[in-house]
């Protein structure tokens, strides 16, 4: 997304903190007196792009940003993370055709929330915004390879990627790993490590290297599976189940 004149950074955050106060007193009077001190109010897309005289991606910016932020707080526990999504669906209501963002909201909603479901639907927001995008398609075979499981859909969406003009072999290759049924747990680990080298999100990197730690201590046979990792059908020659 493209950056801008600061002062018209300062003069929209302004007019922007009046609309979101304005949709928090209008939330407040809905809702019980006690309010959760991790709920962030923000304005809907059509009033901030009113609120944006034409600069919807700089709003979008500014709102990351705060997203981003809120979603720091929660991982260091300063507060919950129930409003992500919004934020991240108003974000890229804002810049439809931000990439990074549709990543890095649909593995938090995949992995940290459990919400893959609304992962899958966010990226297809994408896949529609952008064709010819193969990413998005590729971030769909990486959630449900990684977080649901489901290697027959991961194949689907590894497929579709690969198929996007212009793709690279990276989707292609990993839906022959997947049909091949190549260890589940060293597809797992080349997966996050794609994940680890081209994210932007210095969170999305730091969340990706620990998920390879946790692999690679596996793998050198120094570690049992840990929860996360752990699949409904042989790993290594037995069932997962058998490290319960």
């Amino acid at each position: 997304m493209s950056r801008r004149s600061a002062l018209l950074g300062l003069a929209l955050a302004g007019l922007l903190a009046v609309g979101a106060k304005t949709a928090a007193d209008h939330a407040r009077e809905r809702r019980s007196e006690r309010v959760e001190e991790d709920v962030v109010y923000v304005a809907r897309p059509e009033v901030l792009r009113v609120l944006s005289f034409g600069y919807e991606d700089l709003v979008a910016d500014w709102l990351w940003l705060r997203t981003i932020t809120y979603y720091g707080g929660w991982r260091r526990g300063d507060h919950g993370v129930g409003f992500f999504q919004t934020l991240a669906e108003t974000v890229l209501e804002l810049d439809p055709h931000f990439t990074e963002g549709y990543r890095f909201a649909a593995v938090v909603l995949a992995d940290d929330l459990g919400r893959v479901d609304d992962a899958i639907a966010l990226l297809e927001q994408g896949m529609r915004a952008m064709p010819a995008n193969w990413w998005l398609p590729f971030e769909a075979g990486f959630l449900e390879y990684t977080v649901r499981f489901d290697d027959e859909a991961a194949y689907r969406w590894f497929q579709r990627a690969a198929e996007v003009p212009g793709a690279p072999d990276t989707p292609r290759r990993f839906a022959a790993f997947v049909a091949s049924r190549a260890g589940a747990l060293e597809v797992s680990y080349e997966l996050w490590r794609v994940v680890a080298e081209t994210a932007e999100s210095a969170a999305l990197r730091q969340k990706a290297r620990q998920y390879m730690e946790d692999l690679e201590k596996v793998l050198r046979g120094e570690a049992p599976v840990p929860e996360w990792a752990r699949r409904k059908r042989l790993i290594n020659g037995r069932s997962d189940d058998d490290d319960v």
